[in-house]
């Protein structure tokens, strides 16, 4: 999910298997996040991801980004991150594209029922890991 609202990209980590959930500066702070219902949910860390997503002409682009974990039930990415990193991100009724500083997209979120979604792939993190059973 594209959120403006959210502060940085979040996910839990079982979305991310294989890859390494690392201390970040907030999770060492106890910081937590405030989600929708207006629990506290803590920090556990980050995770630096590899991801493919898909444009709006259907075919595929690498984007990597670190996401902030914590026990959430969906993936967020957050705008103002994505402008942070050189992004600009560009709405309309139809869906969201995420455009590099060149102007090209590289990734699309359909607009649906007020969210802006992708699917993204999970590509291998660098190097590949196995978790323990």
């Amino acid at each position: 999910i594209l959120d403006s609202g959210a502060c940085s990209h979040v996910l839990d980590a079982e979305d991310a298997p294989g890859y390494r959930v690392e201390p970040s500066a907030a999770s060492r702070r106890g910081a937590t996040f405030v989600v929708g219902n207006g629990e506290h949910v803590p920090n556990e860390g980050q995770v630096h991801l590899n991801l493919e997503s898909t444009k709006s002409d259907g075919t595929a682009s690498s984007i990597a980004s670190t996401f902030q974990v914590a026990e959430v039930s969906r993936p967020i990415m957050s705008v103002s991150r994505m402008c942070e990193r050189g992004y600009t991100c560009v709405f309309d009724k139809d869906g969201a594209q995420v455009l590099n500083k060149d102007g090209n997209q590289v990734c699309y979120f359909k607009a649906s029922k007020g969210l802006y979604s992708a699917t993204m792939k999970l590509k291998r993190p660098e190097p590949f890991t196995r978790q323990a059973p």
